[in-house]
């Protein structure tokens, strides 16, 4: 799988993952560890399912809207594949 990443002016990467935004800088170590397993030693580097991968998302958002005043009150996460695009909506912590 891959991630798109974009800039304010359009362009965009192909990347394994990557977290931009006002919570950037809050996710991004939380992906390199978890995804990428950036300083770790001894674990196997293989793509992980899409299951998983959701429940990533979630859980970075989840802990990104406690931390960041402009994390929203959702997350769209668009799944794209051979079949088509599916959407899910995921609410967040609301205050």
């Amino acid at each position: 799988g891959c991630v798109f990443s974009y800039d304010p002016v359009g362009n965009f990467e192909k990347l394994h993952w990557s977290a931009s935004g006002s919570a950037g800088h809050l996710l991004q170590p939380f992906l390199d560890n978890v995804v990428g397993h950036k300083h770790q030693t001894g674990v196997e580097h293989k793509l992980l399912p899409l299951e998983t991968v959701l429940k990533i998302v979630k859980d970075a958002f989840n802990g990104a809207t406690e931390r960041d005043i402009y994390t929203g009150d959702f997350v769209e996460i668009f799944v794209i594949t051979k079949d088509g695009v599916t959407v899910e909506k995921h609410a967040l912590k609301k205050d």
